[in-house]
């Protein structure tokens, strides 16, 4: 009896690390989604709308690359139907997500972050007012587009101690802006960068520093993904950790800022912030 039972223990042992290895191999594609009009971070494809491009993609392109796991990263809607796909578990990852607490219910966000969105408050290029704090901005008019996704403790804090207004898009933002009818408006720097490059007015806008608000741009596996494992996570971390120290999501930034601005129909403000 003591023979049998030290022989199957030997046998679990030695099956243990194949067990793991299957386990890692269960999934061997990987759907994703985000955000679909967030350049450059996420846009949908033009030869192929059925799917999104950007940094974000081109970054987990490269480490699903290197797991041998298929990728594919599909438009299901805005940022908000994109969230909800995610955490029902019908898309496996979310390219674009920001950590709140809700969230943590239905998603298991990676470490470290892709990188760190600045909420910034842009003004027109003319003398304007002192800045050294989003405080200075109380009192003052400013808008911010509908789509705009605050953290909760700046939402917080906007709400007790600024008069905003919001604006459809963000190119309605900055005509109001232009316009003089506010004195500033809210959007994330590399967004703005890329929207209101792309149809000329940065040259008539300027960011303040520092930023009203910074947060962490993650991806995030859902909780009820196929995919969802130790494995994975584990291994997304590590090859973040590795392209980040190599500096490759500021790069794939910028590479992708300067792709969607040669995508955009030529005009005279072209210059990035």
């Amino acid at each position: 009896m003591r023979s049998a039972v030290q022989s199957a223990l030997i046998a679990l042992l030695l099956a243990a690390p194949f067990a793991a290895g299957a386990a890692a191999s269960k999934c061997d594609r990987l759907i994703a989604t985000g955000g679909a009009d967030n350049p450059p971070f996420l846009w949908r494809d033009p030869q192929n709308p059925k799917r999104l491009v950007g940094a974000n993609a081109e970054l987990l392109k490269r480490i699903t690359d290197s797991l041998d796991l298929k990728l594919e990263v599909l438009y299901t809607g805005d940022s908000g139907k994109a969230l909800e796909e995610v955490r029902s578990g019908r898309v496996d990852l979310l390219a674009d997500a920001v950590l709140s607490t809700k969230e943590l219910a239905h998603l298991d966000f990676i470490y470290p972050s892709i990188t760190v969105l600045e909420m910034a408050a842009w003004v027109r290029n003319e003398p304007g007012f002192f800045y050294s704090s989003r405080d200075e901005l109380k009192g003052r008019p400013g808008a911010y587009a509908a789509t705009t996704r605050f953290g909760g403790e700046f939402e917080s804090y906007a709400k007790n101690n600024l008069r905003l207004s919001s604006a459809p898009s963000l190119a309605e933002a900055v005509k109001r802006l232009l316009a003089g009818q506010v004195d500033y408006i809210l959007h994330e720097r590399y967004s703005a960068v890329a929207q209101a490059g792309s149809q000329g007015m940065l040259d008539d806008m300027q960011r303040l520093e520092p930023p009203v608000d910074s947060r962490g741009m993650h991806f995030a596996v859902a909780h009820d993904s196929a995919c969802n494992s130790p494995w994975l996570r584990g291994q997304l971390a590590i090859k973040l950790t590795e392209l980040r120290a190599a500096g490759v999501p500021q790069q794939l930034l910028v590479e992708n800022l300067e792709r969607w601005k040669q995508r955009q129909p030529a005009t005279s403000g072209d210059s990035q912030r």
